[in-house]
């Protein structure tokens, strides 16, 4: 019995390992040149191609775009990488090594300064609203990977807010969609357009009034809550995927949280915004990517 364990390991593994055949191709260098090849594998910038069964290794750069972004998709899919092949278009994406925002940055209400290779979030006046600090996008997505490191400096670095909103919807107010708060302790995710910012709810809240049963019932449907332990005065890594109705955070690698409503697969999300609560939540690597446009439809 033990003779054989080695044998019975090797095979587990190679069952459980991620594969993916090999992938007979024409390939097209970038002087127009065609060959009809193989594809082996692709590493430190070369791809292996095996001709006439012989194997070449050709830099990658010496094919054409059509052919590196194939061969890109490939290398992803024997990686198991879904995630990355599902969100394959980047919208934005800042590391804040350049001091001052670029022009793509909006602001509300913020006095954030990028300094250090770093957004440092703050807001005027927490009493009137919190500081928003936004990128727009002319053409929305439904199904976006927001992606930001952050670090909360200070005791009045509080919790932050990550908004995907659609300033061309009239049916909630500002045109909010979903809301993903972070603080050290906890955090939750909001179906805001169906949810607590849809116009007549919104309104009444406002107003001071006082939401019926079924609304308040409505509203606990429209919200998951989830519990942190995220230190102080050291980085986190903040990851958001929607995906039709459904929304899911990861913190640090983790699932945390995860939320499924109607009003999350709103088609057009256009502007994604930081809104720091009350000062000193600093931001590194901020990446906004989106699926193509009705990739969630397609896939189911």
């Amino acid at each position: 019995m033990n003779a054989k364990l080695p044998v019975c390991l090797a095979l587990a593994l190679l069952l459980a390992a991620p594969t993916l055949a090999a992938e007979i191709r024409t390939f097209t260098s970038t002087d127009g040149k065609q060959i009809e090849a193989e594809l082996l594998d692709v590493r430190n910038g070369k791809v292996r191609l095996r001709m006439n069964r012989k194997p070449y290794d050709v830099p990658l750069e010496k094919l054409s775009e059509e052919d590196q972004e194939f061969i890109k998709l490939w290398d992803l899919k024997r990686q198991g990488k879904d995630d990355e092949i599902y969100y394959s278009q980047l919208i934005f994406q800042d590391d804040f090594e350049k001091n001052g925002f670029g022009e793509r940055w909006g602001h509300y209400k913020s006095e954030s300064i990028v300094k250090g290779g770093v957004l440092i979030g703050k807001t005027i006046d927490i009493n009137d609203h919190a500081g928003v600090d936004s990128i727009r996008f002319e053409e929305g997505r439904q199904d976006l990977e927001i992606s930001v490191k952050f670090n909360f400096v200070g005791e009045t670095a509080e919790r932050f807010n990550v908004w995907m909103d659609d300033k061309d919807y009239k049916g909630s107010h500002a045109g909010h969609i979903c809301s993903v708060t972070i603080s050290p302790t906890s955090g939750n995710i909001v179906d805001a357009k169906t949810g607590n910012m849809e116009n007549s709810i919104y309104e009444k809240r406002k107003g001071g009034g006082t939401l019926d049963p079924e609304t308040q019932e409505l509203l606990q449907k429209k919200t998951t809550n989830f519990i942190l332990d995220l230190k102080r005065e050291k980085w986190h890594t903040l990851v958001i995927r929607t995906r039709g109705d459904e929304v899911v955070v990861l913190v640090n690698d983790y699932e945390v949280g995860k939320l499924k409503s109607e009003g999350l697969a709103h088609e057009t999300k256009s502007l994604v915004s930081l809104t720091t609560n009350i000062n000193d939540v600093h931001y590194d690597d901020f990446v906004i990517k989106a699926a193509k446009p009705g990739a969630s439809k397609k896939a189911d």
